[in-house]
């Protein structure tokens, strides 16, 4: 949208919203993004049509026992949400929100849910390069085309969440290598208990990571240097969310951020579109303590950040909270009387 477009377009939010019964500004951050939601479309819908897509994928670094748990909990978790037993799959029943497991590289010898799988699992970035750069085209591939199928069917807003074991540990790599932050500034405990012994392994782990492919994570194009920082230190997940948060962008419809992982994916996101800041929309704040940073780099202050709960559970269970909280506004900003209503009483 040019920007005479969104002058044009705000007056008309301003006017749908003037006569409504309304203390100015009195519903904060619920205005702000009932607005950024329409203007993501370029008009205003009547309700909010959502879909959550959670991505599954293990993780080299994991599987070969450098970081997390039993890597056969990914598998066993995708069945779980498949089911409608997980923690995000709940809270996506009770509100009524559809949702769908893409498998986009779970290390099982058959596809779990939505069959994207483009390996079983990355390679162990301590020492090769998480995926090649097929790999890289297949995963990113598959998020923009769940997001482009749903967008056939109406489908006005997005969510992401995601499933695998050790992707906060790639998470803060991508991060460190994105921003220049060190990884004390990037690594949280993840699944991992909140030791100091346990966290000193971690952020070992992720210097000894950025330090084997830092010759290899450059390039004069930014799109270029984003790509090949999450094919060498990221994950399938990654990619994949990447892939769909840009589909978003090219399709106009906005996308609730979930946690750390997402978060990640989003500050890659805008590196390479600068236009994913008018898509993106947050829901919590994750205990992950590289969550700010990453917010940051989409231009999200914690000020903006609705939900302050203390979450780490990730397959996007704050993001579904989010989704439910903006149909509940959406629904009130399109149906609310008028100022000159309420007089006539």
């Amino acid at each position: 949208m040019k920007a005479n477009e969104i002058t044009s377009f705000d007056k008309e939010l301003n006017k749908f919203l003037q006569p409504k019964c309304l203390i100015p500004g009195g519903l904060g951050l619920w205005e702000t993004y009932f607005r950024k939601i329409c203007t993501a479309w370029g008009r205003i819908d009547s309700e909010i049509r959502p879909q959550h897509i959670i991505f599954s994928a293990d993780n080299g670094c994991n599987m070969e026992g450098y970081v997390g748990y039993n890597y056969e909990v990914t598998q066993k978790q995708s069945r779980n949400m498949l089911l409608g037993r997980s923690s995000a799959t709940q809270f996506c029943n009770f509100n009524n929100i559809p949702y769908e497991v893409v498998d986009v590289g779970i290390a099982s010898d058959d596809g779990i849910g939505v069959d994207r799988k483009v390996a079983k699992g990355t390679k162990n970035i301590l020492n090769h390069p998480a995926m090649s750069e097929d790999e890289f085209n297949s995963a990113f591939q598959a998020g923009y085309e769940r997001v482009e199928h749903y967008v056939k069917q109406g489908i006005n807003l997005f969510s992401f969440g995601e499933m695998g074991l050790g992707n906060t540990t790639t998470s803060a790599c991508v991060l460190s290598a994105l921003t220049g932050a060190d990884p004390t500034e990037t690594v949280g405990p993840g699944s991992w208990p909140n030791k100091p012994d346990l966290m000193k392994r971690k952020i070992d782990f992720v210097r000894a990571v950025l330090d084997k492919h830092k010759t290899s994570i450059v390039s004069d194009s930014e799109v270029e240097r984003v790509r090949k920082i999450v094919a060498h230190v990221g994950g399938f997940d990654i990619a994949a969310i990447l892939g769909a948060m840009l589909a978003c962008v090219e399709f106009k419809k906005p996308f609730v951020i979930d946690g750390f992982i997402t978060a990640v994916s989003a500050a890659c996101a805008v590196h390479m579109n600068d236009r994913v800041k008018d898509y993106a929309l947050p829901s919590h704040n994750s205990r992950e303590k590289g969550t700010e940073l990453a917010l940051a780099e989409v231009d999200i202050t914690q000020d903006m950040v609705p939900i302050q709960a203390h979450m780490s559970m990730g397959e996007g269970t704050g993001a579904i909270l989010m989704v439910q909280m903006l149909k509940t506004t959406q629904h009130m900003f399109v149906n609310v009387g008028t100022f000159a209503d309420l007089m006539k009483l």
